[in-house]
């Protein structure tokens, strides 16, 4: 398995297989192509909920709030790509690159279901990367070169299996619908004063049914999810408006007190809101 490479444009894990400890909510600016190799996963992503079959490729685009939840009973196997589009930009030709780039963004966060003969194209596609990839950069053999050449090849693949995808988005059982429901409701009233029990009433679900199905599907408590999903809003509120104040995103993304707000932003980014909204600041002003 290829060592990433944080530092590169574009960054590989090959067949990864360690468990997952804990619940872990994350987003990023790079785009994301996922393949799940083998295991039992519900995938959150966004405003949706996937039920993971082997041979699933998922696109995600930047910034998306993501979470696994995958079984423990299981090995969990997946291979990811996290690329800049930017760098796509700029070593192809303008019109090319948005054609590549446009199942990303039109679609946003997919799932494709690949049938035998594409997953058997795909997996040898991963594997022989992975060689290139693990080489290094530079070197008379240009490795790290020819990896880049075949992504792009893979952008191709994937707009193809774009065009004619064979998997459905609908969860698969009734759980994985109602927490379907409870997602798509948390995602139109995340900015609003939520209590679990308007969330259940407002579903016409109990209490106590909402919690445990939740959780059960999703591996995280309802809040949890609704908290990171306002604390990825306002990363993006800071990133597209650095000038606005923190008190203000932070009503803006739903919480009530600065002090909850300032406290849930840096437990969850490491950083305080602050801090963050200077970093954002400062990159805009550079750009």
């Amino acid at each position: 398995m290829a060592v990433p490479q944080w530092d590169r444009p574009i960054d590989f894990v090959y067949r990864h297989a360690a468990p997952m400890e804990g619940i872990h909510f994350h987003s990023h600016a790079m785009y994301e192509l996922y393949y799940f190799h083998q295991g039992q996963c519900n995938y959150l992503i966004g405003d949706k909920l996937f039920s993971l079959s082997p041979g699933d490729l998922i696109l995600m685009h930047g910034m998306t709030l993501h979470c696994p939840n995958p079984s423990p009973h299981a090995p969990y196997v997946r291979t990811m790509f996290h690329f800049d589009p930017a760098y796509v930009q700029r070593i192809l030709q303008p019109e090319l690159a948005r054609a590549l780039l446009a199942p990303f963004e039109r679609l946003r966060n997919y799932r494709i279901r690949l049938n035998p003969d594409q997953r058997k194209e795909a997996e040898r596609m991963f594997a022989e990367m992975d060689g290139l990839y693990a080489a290094g950069d530079g070197g008379p053999d240009y490795k790290y070169e020819r990896f880049v050449m075949r992504f792009i090849e893979l952008l191709y693949m994937v707009k193809g299996w774009c065009a004619s995808p064979e998997g459905a988005h609908a969860p698969a059982s009734e759980r994985e619908k109602h927490v379907q429901r409870v997602i798509t409701f948390l995602e139109e009233h995340y900015a609003e004063h939520l209590t679990l029990e308007a969330i259940a009433e407002s579903l016409h679900l109990t209490k106590p049914y909402l919690s445990n199905m939740f959780k059960s599907v999703t591996g995280t408590t309802v809040f949890k999810y609704l908290y990171n999903r306002r604390i990825n809003q306002a990363k993006i509120y800071f990133r597209l408006e650095p000038h606005r104040s923190v008190t203000d995103i932070c009503h803006a993304v739903g919480f009530q007190h600065l002090p909850h707000f300032s406290r849930m932003f840096k437990a969850a980014v490491g950083t305080t809101p602050e801090a963050y909204r200077r970093r954002m600041a400062q990159a805009a002003s550079r750009s």
